[in-house]
C-alpha cells in the first residue's frame, strides 16, 4: 500500500486551523457586539474597539513574527498560542466591563499571527511544491466555512442563553478541536529524506539552474511589486473590516439578527467558494483574469447589500462578495512566494499582513463611528466597491510587473539579482 505523504497531514491540520480558528477569532465577533453593547451600555464603536485593539496588536507582532516561526518549535508555539486564545474566550465569560475585553483581546491579537496569519501559508508553502495554490484555496476556505458553521451555532447560544454562555462554547471548541493537531502532527517542513509534495529531482536541478531562487526583504522593498502588493492588502483587509460590521448592519435596516447570522453565513458560505475556486483557478487559468473576475464579484456583492431587502437578495449578494474574499485570503500570500520566492517568504508575507492588520484595526473603529454619526452604513459599504477596483488594479499590476522582472533576472544572471 502507498504511503500517505506527510504535507497531507500537515494540510489536514491547516484545515482544521483554518475552519475553526478563522471561525471563532475572525468570523463570529460581530455577533457579540449588540449584547455586550446593551450589557453594559457603551456605543457599538465602543465595543468594537476590541477589534481594533486586536488588530494593532497582531500587526505589531507581525514585525517579529517571521523570523520567530523560524526559530522556535512550532509544535509548541501554535499549541501555546491556541491555548492562550481558548482560554481568552472563556474568561470573557466572566467579563464585568468593557476594559476585559480590550485586554483579552488585545492578548489574541498577539497570538493571532502566529496561530493563523502565518501557520497556513506557511507551513503549505514548506509541505508543497505541486498545487499550491490549490490547497491554500482549500485550507483558507475553510476558514469561510466556519463563519457559516459556528455562525448560527453561536447566535443561537447568544440569543437562549445570553453572550457569556456563547465565550465559553468558543473557547471549548477552540481548545479541543486544534490542540491535538498542534502537539500531535504539526511540523515546520521536511527534514532528512522526506521532500515537499511535488519534489522532483528534474525540477530541483532545474530550480538550481534558475537565477532567480527568491529576494530578501531589502531586495523586495526594491521592487515595485512590493508596494502593489502591500497596497492590495491595505485596501482589501479595510473591506474585511466590515464584515464584522453585516449583522448590525442588518440589525439597523429593521431586520431581525438571525437574518444578519444568516447573511453572514452567506459571506462565509461565498468566501469558501471563492477562496478554493481561486486557487485552483490560479495555478490554471491566467492570474490577471483571474484577479479581474474576482474583483466583480466583491464589487457587485457589497454593493448589492445598499440596495436589495429580501431576505434571500441579501443573503445572495453575501455570497458573491464572499467570492472575492479570496483575492485578500489566497491570492495575495500566493502571489507573495510566487513573486518574491521562498527565500525570505516568512518575513516578507509577515511584514505584508502586518500592513493590511493596520489597516483592518482601523477600519473596524472607523466604521463603527461612521453608524454613530450617520446611522447608516451606506458609506463603508460605497467605500468597500471602490477599493475593490483599486485593491484588485494593484495585483493585476504586480503580476505584470514580476513577469517582467522575472524574466530580467533570468536574462541577467545572479549579478542582476545581487545588485538590484
Amino acid at each position: 500500500m502507498r504511503k500517505i505523504h506527510y504535507g497531507w497531514w500537515i494540510f489536514l491540520s491547516t484545515c482544521v486551523i483554518s475552519l475553526v480558528g478563522f471561525g471563532m477569532v475572525v468570523d463570529t465577533i460581530g455577533l457579540f457586539f449588540d449584547p455586550v453593547s446593551a450589557s453594559f451600555h457603551i456605543s457599538r464603536a465602543g465595543v468594537s474597539l476590541m477589534v481594533t485593539f486586536q488588530n494593532i496588536a497582531c500587526a505589531i507582532t507581525l514585525l517579529f513574527a517571521g523570523k520567530l516561526m523560524e526559530k522556535v518549535n512550532i509544535r509548541w508555539l501554535l499549541t501555546i498560542c491556541f491555548s492562550i486564545i481558548g482560554l481568552g474566550f472563556i474568561s470573557l465569560a466572566f467579563a464585568h466591563n468593557i476594559i476585559q475585553f480590550y485586554i483579552v483581546w488585545t492578548i489574541i491579537g498577539i497570538m493571532q499571527p502566529f496561530a493563523l496569519t502565518l501557520s497556513i501559508p506557511v507551513l503549505l508553502g514548506n509541505w508543497f511544491q505541486k498545487y499550491l495554490g490549490t490547497v491554500m484555496g482549500i485550507a483558507l476556505g475553510l476558514s469561510a466555512i466556519g463563519g457559516s458553521l459556528f455562525n448560527p451555532i453561536i447566535s443561537s447560544v447568544i440569543t437562549s442563553s445570553g453572550w457569556r454562555a456563547g465565550w465559553i462554547l468558543e473557547g471549548a471548541i477552540t481548545l479541543i478541536a486544534i490542540l491535538p493537531f498542534t502537539i500531535f502532527v504539526v511540523r515546520y517542513k521536511p527534514t532528512g529524506n522526506t521532500k515537499p509534495f511535488g519534489y522532483s529531482e528534474e525540477n530541483a536541478n532545474q530550480t538550481s539552474t534558475t537565477s532567480f531562487e527568491g529576494l530578501s526583504f531589502k531586495q523586495a522593498l526594491r521592487t515595485p511589486m512590493f508596494y502593489l502588493i502591500s497596497f492590495a492588502m491595505i485596501a482589501l483587509q479595510w473591506v474585511a473590516g466590515l464584515v464584522q460590521h453585516v449583522s448590525p448592519y442588518i440589525v439597523s435596516i429593521n431586520l431581525p439578527l438571525t437574518l444578519g447570522a444568516t447573511v453572514v453565513s452567506g459571506i462565509m458560505l461565498g468566501a469558501a467558494a471563492g477562496k478554493v475556486s481561486i486557487g485552483w483557478c490560479l495555478d490554471h487559468f491566467n492570474n490577471r483574469a483571474v484577479i479581474i473576475l474576482y474583483s466583480i464579484f466583491g464589487i457587485v456583492g457589497w454593493l448589492s447589500l445598499i440596495v436589495v431587502r429580501a431576505s434571500g437578495l441579501l443573503v445572495a449578494a453575501g455570497f458573491v462578495l464572499g467570492l472575492g474574499q479570496g483575492i485578500m485570503l489566497v491570492s495575495l500570500p500566493y502571489f507573495i512566494r510566487k513573486q518574491f520566492g521562498p527565500k525570505d517568504y516568512n518575513n516578507i508575507l509577515s511584514i505584508i499582513s502586518m500592513f493590511g492588520n493596520f489597516s483592518t484595526a482601523i477600519a473596524v473603529s472607523v466604521n463603527g463611528r461612521i453608524f454613530d454619526i450617520t446611522r447608516s452604513y451606506n458609506i463603508p459599504l460605497m467605500t468597500n466597491g471602490v477599493l475593490y477596483v483599486l485593491g484588485g488594479g494593484a495585483v493585476v499590476l504586480s503580476i505584470v510587473l514580476s513577469s517582467r522582472y522575472i524574466k530580467k533576472l533570468n536574462n541577467n544572471g545572479n549579478d542582476t539579482q545581487k545588485n538590484f
